[in-house]
């Protein structure tokens, strides 16, 4: 039969023994980690190309939102969910540490970024009309500003890729 004794000792060190394991992945190993870009054509490019499906899925949602066969509620959640994506894209420019001969590219598609994440918020103001039971009709002038930040978005795009080295 087990003693009391042998069993708190035992219920000791497996304590001690999971907190020296989970001390392992609670600690930090390092003070900041960064990933390191050889290929700055093909980063761009693929930020370029993550940017196009995002805009491709908002404007499929945005037209089923006219439509009326996708609801605001839905449309203001997957504009959400595309706005924290374009953060995503935003940061890695950002954090690129691009040289200098990138700089103007990497510089004006992540104003690119900025402006389609104001699309994105103009977006969800819109949606948000809509729920409240304004017609789609009777937002004109707000579907005006808001291909006029799009316009400005492709701007910056167009602009990004001209200046490519």
């Amino acid at each position: 039969m087990a003693t009391k004794k042998g069993i708190v000792l035992t219920t000791i060190i497996l304590s001690i023994i999971t907190a020296a394991s989970f001390s392992i992945w609670l600690i930090p190993q390092h003070e900041s980690s960064s990933i390191v870009i050889s290929d700055y054509h093909s980063e761009l490019d693929s930020i370029i190309e993550r940017h196009k499906v995002i805009m491709n899925e908002i404007d499929d949602n945005r037209k089923n939102l006219v439509t009326g066969s996708l609801s605001a509620n839905d449309f203001i959640a997957r504009a959400q969910t595309s706005a924290s994506q374009i953060n995503v894209l935003l940061s890695e420019i950002i954090e690129s540490r691009a040289p200098k001969e990138w700089d103007e590219s990497y510089l004006n598609y992540g104003e690119s970024l900025k402006k389609y994440d104001d699309y994105l918020t103009e977006s969800i103001v819109i949606a948000n009309k809509v729920k409240g039971g304004v017609s789609i009709n009777d937002l004109k002038e707000e579907l005006q500003k808001l291909n006029t930040i799009k316009n400005e978005s492709e701007a910056f795009a167009i602009k990004a890729n001209e200046t490519k080295p």
